[in-house]
């Protein structure tokens, strides 16, 4: 194996966990949803927020590495249109799901606990959730 192919590895893999999961959190949320039950809610949300910071937080790290690695090792140079405007989305959407969607989620979800299914709360909550998905948008554009 050389280390282009040991860097594409790493590539795919953590994109793969990365955006694999980020869509089956949106299915999962869904469904949660449609439970209608503040107890699960609590549960999904705080779930969530822990998955994003010790589970997509890593992936998205080795997204990174890996792919300065392919650049290095590989074809391309840091000049090419594509790996700019990856590494440009990369730290976008690194910057509003770790930097602040992975912690407003559990702000939201503690609040949720102590207070309730509150309007102005609830609210927040779904747009929370589309910032999820337009994160996750970019992400397959970035793919």
């Amino acid at each position: 194996m050389t280390w282009f192919e040991f860097w594409l590895f790493v590539h795919v893999v953590s994109a793969i966990v990365w955006i694999g999961g980020g869509v089956a959190i949106q299915f999962f949320g869904i469904l949660t949803k449609r439970a209608a039950d503040p107890a699960k809610s609590v549960f999904f949300i705080r779930n969530v927020a822990w998955v994003v910071m010790r589970v997509f937080l890593p992936a998205a790290v080795l997204v990174f590495i890996s792919g300065v690695g392919l650049v290095e090792t590989g074809f391309w140079d840091y000049s090419e249109t594509f790996v700019r405007i990856g590494i440009v989305l990369w730290v976008a959407v690194s910057l509003g799901a770790f930097g602040f969607l992975g912690r407003a989620m559990a702000r939201a979800g503690t609040q949720l606990e102590t207070e309730g299914a509150q309007p102005p709360l609830m609210l927040r909550i779904r747009n929370l959730v589309w910032t999820s998905r337009a994160l996750l948008a970019t992400l397959v554009v970035i793919v």
